[in-house]
């Protein structure tokens, strides 16, 4: 059960919350290991990119205008030796749909997760239940939840995204540029920061993470880029896509879902509340 705990907090803050080592980190919040907020700066470019206004509050918009209507959003984090790690959702705030496909290719595994009508579905293709579809209701899943922002729209867990830029500037007229304070964030979602050793040595430069986005001509985020493995070679790149915007996405539930096993249930249910 560790390492289901383990596959399901990595698998699903990647996939609702915002980037971190493992991107895409979410509604795990937490502080800054100084205890301190990071201060965020901006600065406006020249023009014509200036004529877009104060970047960083660009970038807050554009995250909240791709994640508005229904649209795809792909996660993709590669590590310096090429392993990957994809997420594919297709989703639908409005009528709080969301189809989750992912697989590591580090630890060879898949996991499904369909949110549909009043239910949550699991697929692991691991474990005592590998390729079963597993079922609760969505009922259960706390408020705080990332899954529970997820189905209502936030992907990538704008708020500590926006708490964690530290800088954003335009580089182009349709492209902001920046840094991000990976330390801000929970290590529930950044398990690997222990293999920086604290935040003495490499661990510094994850307080000034570069970060690239690039906004389409409705002021939309369409990629959004984290990580230099030249300045800090332990920091698998990271990438995140929206596209199909206002496509219909049609989510019909496993025919063949069987009752999520009660000590399952609880670790889904309780294991990524905070």
């Amino acid at each position: 059960m560790n390492t289901l705990l383990k596959t399901w907090r990595f698998t699903t803050v990647a996939a609702a919350g915002i980037l971190s080592v493992t991107l895409l980190v979410s509604g795990c919040g937490g502080q800054s290991s100084s205890g301190a907020d990071p201060q965020p700066t901006t600065t406006a470019g020249s023009d014509p990119a200036s004529e877009r206004g104060d970047a960083r509050t660009a970038l807050a918009a554009a995250i909240d205008k791709a994640q508005q209507d229904s649209a795809h959003a792909m996660f993709m984090m590669v590590t310096s030796d090429g392993v990957k790690t994809k997420i594919d959702i297709d989703f639908d705030p409005a009528r709080q749909l969301v189809s989750l496909h992912s697989f590591s290719e580090h630890q060879g595994r898949t996991m499904y997760l369909l949110l549909v009508e009043q239910d949550l579905y699991l697929r692991l293709s691991n474990g005592p239940f590998a390729d079963a579809w597993l079922r609760t209701q969505q009922a259960k899943i706390p408020a705080d939840s990332p899954i529970r922002a997820m189905a209502e729209g936030d992907l990538v867990g704008a708020d500590d995204l926006m708490t964690a830029v530290t800088s954003a500037q335009w580089s182009k007229d349709d492209e902001i540029t920046g840094t991000v304070d990976l330390t801000s964030w929970s290590p529930t979602a950044l398990p690997e920061l222990d293999a920086f050793g604290g935040l003495s040595g490499p661990g510094d430069a994850l307080r000034a993470v570069p970060l690239q986005a690039r906004l389409d001509n409705e002021g939309r985020l369409i990629d959004l880029n984290f990580g230099d493995q030249q300045l800090i070679p332990q920091l698998p790149s990271t990438m995140l896509r929206y596209g199909r915007f206002g496509q219909p996405v049609t989510i019909l539930p496993p025919t063949d879902a069987v009752p999520m096993p009660e000590a399952m249930e609880a670790v889904i249910t309780g294991a990524i509340v905070s």
